[in-house]
């Protein structure tokens, strides 16, 4: 959860910095920090899903490093669980990819028509 909140703070503070900059195409960067920090989640959460799979690795079950404690917390582990916390960053993650080209073509319609009335 804090990963979560973290990020959302970080994606949000760019997105306005980047518009305050007038830099072209905030969205589509600020989807693209999105998902760059969810390939971060799943490469973690998969390292650690993986890392449950082999309890004598760690005298039992237990989160192998930190991205994952922030996101799943320290309540209920089990194997399950950090399974269905993987497969979910992967069905999010692939749901940003799929978002950003849209979010970026959207993006580059309304800057040409910015573009095109500033000439005028």
């Amino acid at each position: 959860m804090v990963f979560l909140i973290g990020c959302l703070l970080f994606i949000a503070v760019s997105i306005f910095v980047f518009r305050q900059a007038g830099a072209p195409y905030a969205y589509s960067r600020g989807v693209a920090l999105a998902g760059g920090l969810s390939v971060l989640a799943v490469i973690c959460l998969g390292q650690n899903y993986t890392q449950s799979l082999i309890p004598e690795a760690n005298d039992g079950i237990g989160i192998s490093n930190q991205v994952a404690r922030w996101i799943i917390g320290d309540d209920r582990w089990s194997k399950d669980m950090f399974r269905e916390a993987f497969e979910q960053s992967i069905t999010f993650t692939l749901c940003l990819f799929a978002a950003y080209p849209v979010v970026l073509w959207v993006e580059s319609r309304r800057f040409k028509k910015v573009k095109a009335t500033s000439r005028a």
